[in-house]
């Protein structure tokens, strides 16, 4: 039985799957990056032997041409310490900035009318059944419950 680890090392092996090594290589340059860039990236990707580097703010391209030495290096250096980034093939480094605005998830937020409770939780439970008498106290702890925060 295979480990879950070479499963992915098999997966990652296939050559039609090629692009999960280029993006872990990307990964792997980005953490070598200063924060304040890496943060900055939307996206990188390779076309003609250049590396793209895809940015949010018009800022962060300045700081990036000002810094292209130092990403350049820093490849160079990943490319020789670690062989399973040999794929980023980048003979030039390019950026800009993207004008489409991010796909952003809005925060899932309950909507709809929002009332207090009313309730004190003080009421008489008559129920003969053991199931409907189990409920109605249910009931309680949640009104109470609720006073309570």
């Amino acid at each position: 039985m295979k480990s879950s680890r070479e499963i992915i090392v098999h997966i990652k092996n296939n050559p039609s799957l090629t692009h999960l090594k280029k993006i872990e290589s990307y990964k792997k340059l980005l953490s070598l990056l200063p924060k304040r860039l890496a943060g900055g990236v939307r996206f990188m990707y390779n076309k003609n032997e250049t590396l793209f580097f895809v940015l949010e703010h018009p800022g962060l391209k300045m700081e990036f041409n000002y810094k292209m030495g130092l990403i350049k290096e820093l490849l160079k250096e990943l490319i020789s310490k670690d062989p399973s980034c040999k794929n980023i093939d980048a003979k030039e480094i390019k950026c800009f900035v993207t004008n489409k605005p991010p796909l952003k998830t809005p925060p899932c937020t309950p909507t709809g009318p929002f009332y207090t409770e009313t309730s004190m939780g003080e009421f008489k439970n008559c129920a003969t059944s053991k199931e409907l008498h189990a409920q109605f106290e249910s009931i309680r702890e949640r009104i109470l419950c609720s006073l309570r925060h």
